[in-house]
């Protein structure tokens, strides 16, 4: 009898243990494989005001995700797959801004770069005269709506050695220049043209854009030149001189 009890109080104990076991095994759960992408941007007028930040719409490029900007130009790209993404910033009325290479993984992403992006500029060129003095060239730029001190008109300038020289189509661009007055005047020396890679003798091309003081330009490494999405097709043309 006493062998009978003993062999019924190891069976139980064996299956108390067994019992045991199971409970202190661990559930796994799947790692994630999305998350929340971040950012935010700042909205200008084709100057310097800053303007209404919201309804601007941000997309991944070959992605169906999008959101909208906020009052505070914030928004959230919800749950979106762990990659490297080209972020697009589009408005009406604002050229489209890009930004590439953004690595998204382990967890929700804010973008550190907060762009601050302007609207198109309204600004044409109506007129582009070239004349030499002392070694000097200077450009006159005719601009419509007219520069003057209380309304400035941002423009910028591409060079070449081609005729069909474009924002496309050039060897040296200029910074924004912010006209106050009609025409303005854009004064090259020697050194300057040598500095922008270009040599006596040589016959350069220049034409003139509207552009807005904050012109959403960056470096596309797949059309492998730097776009500006903010000037204004409007313009005169192309003129020559020849480098003193």
């Amino acid at each position: 009898m006493k062998l009978k009890y003993l062999i019924l109080g190891l069976f139980a104990l064996m299956v108390f243990n067994s019992c045991g076991g199971d409970s202190d095994e661990e559930i796994s759960t799947p790692d994630p494989t999305s998350a929340d992408i971040r950012g935010s941007v700042n909205l200008y007028d084709e100057g310097t005001t800053e303007i209404d930040n919201s309804d601007m719409t941000i997309r991944l490029e070959g992605s169906s995700k999008t959101a909208m900007t906020d009052d505070n130009g914030d928004f959230i790209l919800s749950d979106v797959p762990f990659g490297t993404y080209t972020v697009i910033y589009e408005k009406s009325g604002y050229g489209t801004f890009k930004s590439f290479g953004i690595g998204h993984r382990n967890g929700n992403t804010t973008i550190s770069n907060t762009p601050s992006l302007g609207q198109t500029s309204s600004t044409t060129i109506t007129n582009l005269a070239a004349s030499e003095e002392s070694g000097t060239i200077t450009i006159a730029t005719t601009l419509d709506p007219e520069a003057n001190n209380s309304n400035t008109r941002y423009i910028r300038y591409f060079f070449s050695t081609e005729s069909n020289v474009s924002n496309e189509n050039y060897e040296a661009v200029l910074d924004t220049f912010g006209a106050q007055i009609n025409p303005y005047n854009l004064t090259l020396t020697t050194a300057s043209l040598e500095a922008l890679g270009f040599q006596g003798g040589q016959t350069v091309y220049v034409i003139c854009y509207g552009e807005s003081f904050w012109s959403n330009q960056y470096d596309d490494p797949d059309l492998d030149f730097t776009v500006f999405p903010n000037l204004n097709s409007n313009t005169s043309g192309a003129i020559s001189f020849v480098v003193p």
